[in-house]
């Protein structure tokens, strides 16, 4: 075999090898980190992006829109959410895997929490099927009675991450390094009302307003070195109309 023929048979297998072991840092250089900031881009608020705190009553606000500078940040911040819109994101769930979170032999996989509707101060409550501020209603996680307060409505979300028993052994005798990784696109934003548990044993219900996506990619990746042990990607399908 001449060395032309070889090299190009090494090339192609070096190719191969390289797109079937596929590490965490590929997909991260192909999208951005998702922040606060997005949302502030999704409702063009020019006040907030471009940091003109000076406007601070809406007399002043009010005025400074006719101006021509306004008109042309507003211009500048329409790019940018349009942009926003086909661009890849990713947000994490850092500490998924706790001390007791254990691989499941009969379902093959491993249920982590997602959060409870119980705590501290509304302002820390968070909308179902949410992570990071970012609403995936595609998640296939569950509202599971939390033990200690059964009957009471306090609920924990579950969500459960299906692998191999290699990957699952990995990930139990290394879990403080391993993180649960969500990509998408935003879509838009939705209007969700749900009930919250404060402190002061009273129940609330609490409104938000997430911007969303209807398409999530779940990675479960180890944080240091990028190893992959889930790829899933899962999109959200509106309910069919009753008839």
């Amino acid at each position: 075999m001449n060395k032309f023929l070889t090299t190009i048979l090494l090339l192609t297998f070096s190719l191969c090898v390289r797109t079937y072991g596929q590490i965490l840092s590929d997909l991260t250089a192909n999208a951005k980190e998702a922040t606060d900031q997005l949302e502030v881009i999704y409702d063009l608020d020019v006040f907030q992006y471009f940091n003109l705190y000076d406007y601070d009553t809406e007399l002043k606000q009010s005025v400074f829109k006719k101006t021509e500078e306004y008109q042309t940040k507003l211009a500048e911040l329409k790019s940018a959410k349009a942009e926003m819109l086909k661009t890849t994101y990713y947000t994490s769930h850092t500490e998924a895997f706790s001390s007791d979170t254990n691989y499941d032999l009969k379902r093959k996989g491993f249920e982590i929490d997602l959060g409870w509707n119980l705590g501290m101060g509304t302002e820390g409550a968070r909308t179902p099927k949410s992570i990071n501020g970012f609403l995936f209603k595609a998640l296939p996680s569950k509202q599971v009675p939390e033990p200690l307060f059964f009957g009471t409505g306090v609920n924990s979300e579950k969500l459960f991450l299906p692998m191999t028993e290699e990957a699952g052994l990995e990930i139990e005798n290394d879990k403080k390094n391993i993180d649960v990784y969500f990509f998408f696109t935003p879509t838009g934003k939705e209007k969700t009302v749900f009930k919250f548990l404060n402190s002061d044993s009273k129940w609330y219900n609490i409104t938000h307003n997430d911007l969303k996506a209807d398409k999530v990619r779940i990675i479960v990746a180890h944080k240091s070195t990028g190893k992959i042990y889930l790829d899933k990607t899962y999109t959200y399908q509106p309910p069919a109309p009753k008839k």
